[in-house]
């Protein structure tokens, strides 16, 4: 019996941590205390879901994962600085902090083709991509889908590979906040890779509307 985080579990499927959130609360998960049974979870999301086991993601697997030590997470700060445009691993709770930090300090350009551009940019700051559709039917809405670009390198582009937005249905908020919402810590210690230089598109507010509580 394999015992591993609800993260930990994500990054061997490849898929988002959100997700696996989602099979936890509909129950297709099996848990010992807060540690996910791999072989009993595989089963049974094999036996109850649609679209069957998301395939193992090999390279993640062979990720050293865990908390960071301080001299790490000092070196990754530093890093930042140097790589600009290229992923830094921080832990969770170090990225919602600098997010805290940028919550409406940040001014944005309104318009529909920056607004565009901000929910295109905010996506690539994961690794991820917002993509919209020129069809218009029951199944492209006219909004955004966010796909996760490195499973759709991997396996194609399949349910798996779209965090939200099967029907292109996700306006700039809506993709902004499930961005976000990815970023939110779930296991002690735990780390995701983010582009710093875009880590600002995703500080509120996120319409120019919203207000400060």
């Amino acid at each position: 019996m394999t015992l591993v985080s609800q993260a930990e579990y994500a990054r061997r499927l490849g898929i988002t941590r959100a997700a696996v959130a989602q099979w936890k609360s509909a129950g297709r998960l099996v848990l010992e205390g807060s540690k996910v049974n791999v072989e009993a979870s595989d089963a049974r999301l094999k036996k109850y879901r649609r679209a069957g086991l998301p395939e193992d993601n090999e390279a993640a697997k062979s990720v050293k994962r865990g908390r960071p030590s301080v001299k790490q997470g000092q070196e990754s700060v530093k890093q930042a600085g140097r790589l600009n445009a290229e992923p830094v691993c921080l832990t969770c709770v170090e990225v919602m902090r600098r997010l805290a930090e940028l919550d409406w300090t940040q001014t944005f350009d309104w318009s529909e083709a920056a607004q565009d551009e901000r929910a295109r940019l905010a996506a690539q700051c994961l690794g991820w991509q917002a993509v919209r559709s020129d069809v218009r039917d029951d199944g492209h809405w006219g909004g955004y889908q966010l796909r996760i670009s490195s499973y759709v390198a991997a396996h194609g582009l399949t349910e798996d590979a779209i965090p939200a937005g099967h029907g292109f249905e996700l306006d700039v908020w809506a993709v902004l906040k499930a961005c976000r919402a990815e970023l939110e810590p779930i296991d002690d210690g735990e780390e995701v890779k983010v582009r710093l230089d875009l880590l600002h598109l995703l500080a509120h507010p996120f319409t120019e509307y919203d207000k400060r509580l």
